[in-house]
């Protein structure tokens, strides 16, 4: 509660402040709280843009579907045994992880004697079965601990 002036109290005059000083102040916070917003506005608004630009998607991860389809029993029985002997072949190599699916596909190409081209293998469905093969590999052989 504010005290009473009394005449000639020279105190008194000096305990309430003057009109424009609590204005000044309460400018100056709302100064300040607008900038405030605005810096987090512009933040949120670059990170969102960054956040946009990272998710693009990347062309090299596309799905990419064969010409030829869907692939058949033939296949699994041809790949799965050419999987493996790939993989015995060159175990010394898959030990150190030398050896890529990259490889692993060239060789299928060069000997399973189907006619299928390296980007027929990148179709999702001829790749799962290479490399559900593949995970079967190194369950067994514990990541190349053990051998084939």
């Amino acid at each position: 509660m504010a005290r009473q002036r009394k005449k000639g109290d020279a105190n008194a005059e000096q305990q309430q402040p003057a009109n424009g000083a609590g204005q000044k102040a309460s400018s100056f916070c709302s100064w300040k709280c607008c900038g405030v917003t605005l810096g987090l506005i512009l933040g949120l608004a670059t990170l969102s843009a960054l956040l946009l630009l990272s998710f693009t998607p990347d062309p090299s991860t596309e799905l990419v579907e064969s010409p030829r389809g869907a692939p058949d029993v033939t296949f699994a029985n041809t790949a799965i045994p050419l999987v493996r002997d790939f993989v015995k072949s060159n175990y010394k190599d898959y030990r150190k992880g030398k050896v890529t699916l990259r490889h692993l596909k060239n060789h299928i190409v060069a000997h399973s004697d189907l006619g299928l081209s390296y980007e027929d293998l990148r179709d999702d469905r001829y790749s799962a079965i290479i490399e559900d093969e593949v995970d079967a590999i190194v369950g067994r052989c514990d990541g190349g601990k053990k051998a084939v």
